[in-house]
Parts: C-alpha cells; structure tokens; sequence
C-alpha cells in the first residue's frame, strides 16, 4: 500500500479509502452487485487511493464497520 499521508486530509481520505472497500467488499458478497460490477469498482477506488496518494493498513481497514440499531426510533420534532 506504499503511500504515506500524515496530514489531517489524509485522515479523512483513509476513513474514505476503508469505508469504499468495505461497502464494495458488504456489495459483493450479499450479491448486490456483479463480479464484473465488483471489479469496476475495485478498479475505481484503485485509482482514487493511487491519485490522493493514500493507504491504508490492514488494521485501518478492519476497524472500518456498520453500525446498525434495529431498536432506533424516529426523533419527534
């Protein structure tokens, strides 16, 4: 993964670099998407993270999650 970013928007681009490919991985393997889909869209964030010069190691990327509550109600506004 090779690149080196410690600024502040280098943050954020690893967050936005671990959330796109655990969304693709969460697509593809539920069946949301084709193999040809997955691989566009691999291909896609490929090329953002070579273009922002962004990596992310393995732990990066296994702390990225969803969270989800299925006992969250609508706020009353």
């Amino acid at each position: 993964m090779g690149f080196k970013n410690g600024t502040k928007s280098g943050a954020e681009n690893r967050k936005k670099l671990a959330i796109a490919t655990i969304c693709r991985a969460y697509l593809n393997i539920h069946g949301f998407i084709t193999p040809a889909e997955n691989r566009r869209i691999h291909n896609k964030i490929m090329e953002w993270q070579d273009k922002n010069k962004v990596s992310i190691s393995k732990a990066q990327l296994d702390s990225a999650d969803f969270v989800y509550d299925d006992n969250t109600k609508e706020e009353e506004g």
